[in-house]
């Protein structure tokens, strides 16, 4: 197979392509918009300082405009910075079998993307993914569906803790 790594170039996924892409021998795409949701003046806080500086939220409900902290982006931002992104690496990438190495909210978002979320549906519904996690999307052949076939497996993560006793 024929693979393209594209990765978030924040320096926890980066690190991840690097081992990746050298176990392989192949070169890694750093992509900007495969970052986190930008947290705009919490970036780089504790969660503690986050919990007493969050904008405040009215209401129970998720709702994509609400920008959580100042200078930050909004749910409909970050979703359409990631839809952005897709769609530009899809177009780039020719046929060929990709690798995406990001973050546990951007991942949520390539799979509504994936699976054709409208803006609306993402109210409703959120993929919630482990770190260092896989999960596999490829179009079934027959039907030409787009299926989600592997979500958050962390199988190969049970493996390193028996030899490292990583939990």
């Amino acid at each position: 197979m024929d693979y393209i790594i594209y990765s978030s170039d924040l320096k926890r996924a980066w690190q991840t392509a690097e081992i990746v892409g050298n176990h392989l021998n192949l070169n890694i795409l750093k992509k900007k918009a495969l970052r986190e949701i930008n947290t705009g003046i919490a970036a780089g806080k504790t969660k503690d300082w986050a919990k007493t500086h969050r904008n405040p939220h009215k209401g129970h409900f998720f709702e994509l405009n609400y920008q959580e902290f100042q200078e930050g982006e909004t749910r409909r931002e970050f979703y359409v910075r990631v839809y952005s992104c897709m769609e530009e690496i899809i177009t780039n990438s020719k046929e060929k079998d990709l690798m995406i190495i990001t973050h546990g909210g951007t991942l949520g978002y390539i799979i509504a993307w994936w699976l054709k979320f409208e803006e609306k549906m993402l109210i409703n519904t959120y993929f919630s993914a482990s770190p260092a996690s896989i999960s596999i999307l490829h179009n079934e052949n027959y039907y030409r569906q787009q299926t989600l076939s592997v979500f958050n497996d962390k199988s190969h993560l049970y493996k390193l803790n028996k030899t490292h006793h990583l939990f």
